[in-house]
């Protein structure tokens, strides 16, 4: 053999191996990732049911049907994973509410979805989501503020916008004050597991305090 043609055969099996060993770490990647979700989502699961306090990574690991080092492995401990939930959770609601904004449904309806969609999730994980997420954890703190500023500011601006054109929101409102007002309510109702229990759990209450939301206190007088 000569030399040219050894050196495009030596080239050409490196090739091959190279291929071959990119195509053996891309499937072991998504055996990983498939595996981390699986974590994730039992978790999500357990959480959800029974709060992030009672839940032990025993009951994690039965559910995803894994060991506690395989859990120790993709997360490094309980308080890594409860991290991720949350901001599983958090990115999860952000995306859902960019979705119902494109949705081809009457305003008022976009609205309640998006404002009581919040509600839900945070009344979820027996009351503890809003306490990890919002008073307990500088890293989640810091997350949702990112979150805000670069994503849901877009959404509730381009709400705001819809309801302007709609005649649903008075055009002598700035989108400064009533992104304030977003604000006050985050910072008020939904820091509150007591109060989003309470609109859990009656119906009546959620469509009074959306009405508030929208229309205020004061009627307006003929």
């Amino acid at each position: 053999m000569s030399t040219l043609l050894y050196i495009i055969y030596t080239n050409i099996t490196n090739i091959i191996i190279i291929i071959g060993w990119l195509k053996l770490m891309n499937g072991f990647e998504r055996r990983k990732e498939h595996k981390k979700e699986s974590i994730r989502r039992a978790a999500i699961e357990l959480f959800k049911a029974y709060g992030f306090n009672k839940v032990s990574l025993s009951d994690i690991a039965r559910k995803a049907h894994v060991s506690h080092v395989t859990i120790y492995n993709h997360f490094g401990s309980k308080e890594e994973l409860v991290r991720d939930v949350i901001k599983t959770e958090i990115s999860d609601l952000v995306a859902k509410s960019r979705e119902i904004l494109q949705r081809d449904i009457p305003f008022l309806e976009k609205l309640e979805l998006i404002i009581f969609g919040k509600t839900e999730m945070a009344s979820q994980y027996q009351g503890e989501l809003m306490k990890a997420a919002i008073r307990d954890n500088p890293e989640i703190q810091h997350f949702i503020e990112s979150l805000w500023r670069s994503e849901i500011e877009k959404i509730l601006r381009d709400l705001i916008d819809e309801g302007k054109k709609l005649s649903y929101i008075s055009n002598e409102l700035s989108q400064k004050a009533i992104l304030c007002y977003f604000e006050m309510i985050r910072n008020g109702a939904f820091a509150s597991a007591e109060m989003l229990n309470q609109i859990k759990v009656d119906a009546d209450l959620a469509r009074e305090l959306n009405s508030l939301f929208i229309f205020g206190l004061v009627s307006k007088k003929e």
